[in-house]
């Protein structure tokens, strides 16, 4: 999350402690998440085989960069890969 803002860090620790992050599938190639954000649900996809990271949410769409959302599911991995 090092490309993250403060207020996206922010956000992203609060959706993840708040449990608000949920895996819904994991496949060979993606992971998709469920990320309950303040107004409305957004998925968000991790594509394995490109290292890449999308959600649906209008920041993503506009600015191509990591939102709250993102960097929320990224704890939720980073947290199942420790306990896991």
């Amino acid at each position: 999350m090092a490309n993250t803002s403060e207020e996206i860090r922010k956000k992203a620790l609060q959706l993840f402690a708040d449990g608000k992050v949920k895996e819904v599938l994991a496949t060979d190639r993606r992971l998709h998440f469920s990320v309950q954000g303040e107004t409305e649900k957004h998925s968000v996809i991790f594509d394995r085989q490109k290292n890449e990271w999308s959600c649906d949410c209008r920041f993503f769409a506009l600015t191509q960069k990591p939102c709250s959302h993102i960097a929320a599911a990224k704890l939720s991995m980073k947290n199942t890969n420790e306990t896991g």
